[in-house]
């Protein structure tokens, strides 16, 4: 006998993969707009933007900034997918996958965090 998958198994894995489609578009879309923006530009080389200055960067002009947003786009789009994720099996009250959801979400912020130090 096979199990049926119900109309809010089906809503979830939807919302999920439309996050995920949706960030993966996103960061392509913004490294994209940044490399024709380090191509047209008069600067020799490219560098990484450090964390702290990739928005003020941003705001300044740099195409490198929004290659690095674009990659750090690409990084957060799974923790996103996840936060989606813990939204819809908190609204279906399902128990069991909030708590797995949950931690999984901890520790993504935990690698999060140590990556960023």
């Amino acid at each position: 006998m096979m199990n049926q998958i119900g109309p809010d198994e089906t809503a979830t894995d939807g919302a999920i993969g439309q996050t995920l489609r949706g960030g993966l578009y996103l960061s392509i879309a913004v490294m994209l707009i940044g490399a024709l923006g380090a191509a047209a530009s008069s600067h020799q080389g490219s560098s990484v933007v450090p964390l702290a200055r990739v928005f003020p960067s941003l705001f300044g002009g740099n195409p490198a900034a929004l290659l690095d947003l674009g990659i750090l786009l690409l990084f957060a789009t799974p923790l996103a997918g996840v936060v989606v994720a813990l939204v819809r099996f908190l609204r279906e009250k399902d128990r069991p996958f909030v708590l797995l959801t949950a931690a999984l979400l901890v520790i993504l912020a935990a690698g999060f965090a140590v990556a960023l130090r």
